[in-house]
């Protein structure tokens, strides 16, 4: 018997849930829960998109979700591309957990996904200039770091780095 495959990618679906099965163990600090997958359910775990959901996290309290964000950049970003171990990954993710799991009530109520930044412009050249250097953030870390910025943070940054782009510089002051 032919198992369904799905119709976009024309594969098998995933054996590994993401939403029932990974998260939950990452949210509960579970530092086992990759040792005691399948072996199927192992080719399925994607460490780089298992960090993307991990790092964002929907709740009513601003300080779950900047620490989801936090934390996953310091512990599991660091070196990340240098880490070839999926279970060593798998529990430096775990580590980022509140230990409680996401649900309806409770401290995390989901972890939505945030796509890599895209190359291109943004709309404000001291933006551009954020992005140009700090290709490691993604939207919503760059969103977070230009809105942290006043006319005058933005200018004196500029002067320290000695930043003489007329554009930046004007896109700096309209902060």
């Amino acid at each position: 018997m032919a198992t369904k495959k799905t119709a976009s990618t024309n594969r098998e679906p995933p054996k590994l849930d993401m939403f029932k099965k990974v998260l939950p163990a990452l949210d509960t600090r579970n530092k086992t829960f990759y040792e005691n997958l399948s072996e199927e359910e192992k080719k399925d775990f994607s460490p780089w998109l298992v960090q993307r959901f991990l790092s964002s996290a929907e709740s009513p309290s601003q300080g779950i979700i900047e620490h989801y964000l936090i934390m996953t950049n310091d512990i599991v970003n660091v070196n990340f591309s240098d880490i070839n171990d999926p279970e060593m990954l798998s529990k430096l993710m775990s580590i980022v957990g509140i230990g409680k799991s996401a649900g309806y009530g409770k401290p995390v109520t989901g972890h939505p996904f945030i796509p890599p930044p895209k190359k291109g412009e943004h709309e404000n050249a001291f933006k551009q200039w954020l992005f140009n250097n700090n290709l490691d953030l993604n939207k919503l870390e760059l969103d977070i770091l230009f809105n942290s910025f006043t006319s005058k943070t933005a200018k004196d940054l500029l002067e320290q780095l000695q930043v003489t782009d007329k554009k930046i510089i004007k896109a700096a002051n309209d902060l």
